[in-house]
Order: structure tokens, then sequence, then C-alpha cells
């Protein structure tokens, strides 16, 4: 019990933030993320695998509630072939290549671990409109890369 309720105020934000991004909601967010570490607590986690495991606990609980609400639609979409797999092309091509640091970093944040444009400004010390600009030529650097460009 204690080690959960650790790994609650080490990753419980994080894996909020990333639900609530994830499912636009703030209350269901709130109830998976208590949901996450009620089975988590079934189980005994270890030191370096836990932050893992909780986040994949987290996803594969809104992935189930998506589908529950019919909402995800994506997973029978790409099975039939009518669109890219998104991690597919992030594991398999080079997309952070033309990225320099900064613009890797605020992708990660924002995309992965679900954090608003202020809160990735807050975290990174650097203003609002700085975080929008670097999402913002990061995502068309790697549109022009993907499309053969690489600008």
């Amino acid at each position: 019990m204690d080690n959960i309720e650790r790994y609650f105020k080490m990753y419980g934000e994080e894996i909020y933030i990333f639900l609530r991004k994830f499912l636009k909601n703030e209350e269901i967010a709130k109830d998976i993320l208590q949901e996450t570490f009620l089975k988590a607590m079934k189980v005994s986690l270890e030191e370096e695998k836990a932050k893992n495991y909780l986040f994949k606990i987290a996803k594969n609980l809104a992935i189930d509630y998506l589908r529950k609400e019919g909402r995800l639609v994506y997973e029978e979409e790409l099975l039939e072939g009518n669109v890219e797999d998104p991690e597919y092309i992030i594991e398999n091509r080079d997309i952070w290549r033309p990225l320099n640091e900064i613009e890797k970093e605020v992708l990660i944040l924002y995309y992965y671990k679900g954090y608003s444009y202020e809160e990735i400004s807050k975290k990174l010390r650097i203003s609002l409109n700085t975080v929008k600009s670097h999402i913002y030529r990061a995502k068309k650097k790697i549109y022009n890369y993907l499309k053969g460009e690489k600008k």
C-alpha cells in the first residue's frame, strides 16, 4: 500500500494529464486514474517498471472506456488499412531527425504526456507564444519530412 501511495504522488498527476488529454473529459479521467491505482494495488510493482506499468493500465482502461462509449473507431479503420498507424510511423521512420531538442521536448510533453500549452510554458520556463511556435514549427518540419521534402 505504501508503494502505491508513493507511486501516486510520483506519477498520479502525469497520468491524469495524459488521461485528460486522451479522453477529453476531466471527470472520466479522474475515474480512470482512480481505477488505474486500484488495479495496481493488486500486483507487486517493481520500482523501475512502475511508471510504464501504470501508464499501460491507464491507457488500456481509457481505450476500454472509449470502446464502450462507441468513440473508438480508429483501431477498426487502422485494421482495414484506411489509416497509417502513427506509432508505426514514429517507431519505423526517424521523424525526430529534423527537430531540435526543444522542439522534441515540447512535442513529447504535449502529445505523449498530455500537458497543455500553459503547463509546458511553466515547466520549461518559456512563454506561451514560444511553446505554440515550437509546436507549430515541429509539426511543419515533421510533415515536410514525411512528405519527402526533408527541409
